[in-house]
């Protein structure tokens, strides 16, 4: 399975996931449009860090030790990161790190959702 398929069939609320599948497999442009807006179809296994974002994003970075992750912006279609680093990730973008199921959504107002598959 492709990260942004992952990202959708883990992260997105049920009924907003055929219509995200659509814009990723086939409408890439539009996607790229409307992912300032994906944080409005996050699910439950999303939480928003809005203070010290940048730091928690960090720890959460040494604490699962996550060495890459794919990346997703308005310009990136899936670029694989092999260092995870800020400098090189912008507002409005996605990394998926589908090993660890884990992903990280970069909103414009500087809040990170951080996304985890729940262990049953």
């Amino acid at each position: 399975m492709n990260p942004l398929n992952f990202f959708i069939k883990n992260f997105i609320s049920k009924n907003r996931q055929e219509r995200w599948q659509f814009l990723a497999n086939g409408k890439w442009d539009k996607f790229a449009h409307k992912i300032k807006e994906l944080d409005k179809h996050l699910n439950d296994n999303c939480i928003i860090i809005d203070n010290n974002a940048y730091d928690k994003f960090n720890d959460i970075i040494k604490e699962y030790a996550i060495k890459s992750g794919y990346y997703y912006d308005a310009y990136s279609n899936g670029l694989e990161m092999s260092n995870i680093n800020l400098d090189n990730i912008h507002n409005d973008s996605l990394l998926i790190c589908p090993q660890k199921k884990i992903a990280f959504f970069f909103h414009h107002d500087g809040w990170i959702w951080f996304c985890k598959i729940k262990n049953n």
